[in-house]
């Protein structure tokens, strides 16, 4: 997945980069929402904003929460529980959303700079908003659970589990680090 999205991303054109997941399981709608909060977002540093799943406790409330099977909301927040841990915690509370807004250019110095191809690449870009001082807008999207998920859990979450070491390891040890 995140081989295919950093090719888009690499070859979009435009002020900005909308990634949407291809099920359509956030509404397209919501985009005004990601619209309205980059334009209210602080230009310098840039912002990008994340679409989130999750109530966030802050005016606008959520449309909708998430509504998942009680077996994938126990491991996604067990992911974001290690997510929030290994990253030196974050304030993103969503980060797998895959309904983001970037501008243009710092999309396409984020997406250069990935490692990560698979599931887990969502979590690099988190590290490196933080290493390059970029600002994550989250906001309250409407989301449904669609059938047919590609992510099988078990092996997906272990995949992922060494996705998210790997970054947090050779980006300490400076071995990875953003493109120039």
């Amino acid at each position: 997945k995140g081989f295919a999205v950093r090719a888009g991303v690499l070859t979009a054109r435009g002020q900005w980069i909308l990634m949407v997941d291809a099920d359509g399981a956030t509404n397209i709608r919501d985009l005004e929402r990601l619209e309205a909060a980059a334009r209210a977002a602080p230009q310098r540093p840039p912002s990008i904003v994340f679409g989130s799943r999750y109530g966030l406790n802050a005016p606008p409330r959520p449309v909708k929460s998430a509504n998942r099977s009680p077996h994938r909301a126990a491991l996604t927040w067990l992911f974001q529980t290690i997510v929030g841990s290994l990253m030196g915690g974050t304030a993103v509370k969503d980060t797998q959303c895959g309904f983001k807004l970037f501008p243009a250019m710092v999309g396409k110095h984020l997406f250069a700079s990935l490692h990560i191809y698979r599931w887990a690449f969502d979590v690099e870009l988190v590290l490196l908003c933080k290493i390059l001082g970029v600002n994550i807008v989250e906001v309250p999207v409407t989301w449904v659970e669609m059938p047919g998920s590609k992510l099988n859990l078990l092996s997906g979450a272990a995949s992922m589990l060494r996705d998210i070491l790997l970054v947090r390891i050779l980006y300490a040890f400076s071995l990875w680090g953003p493109a120039l």
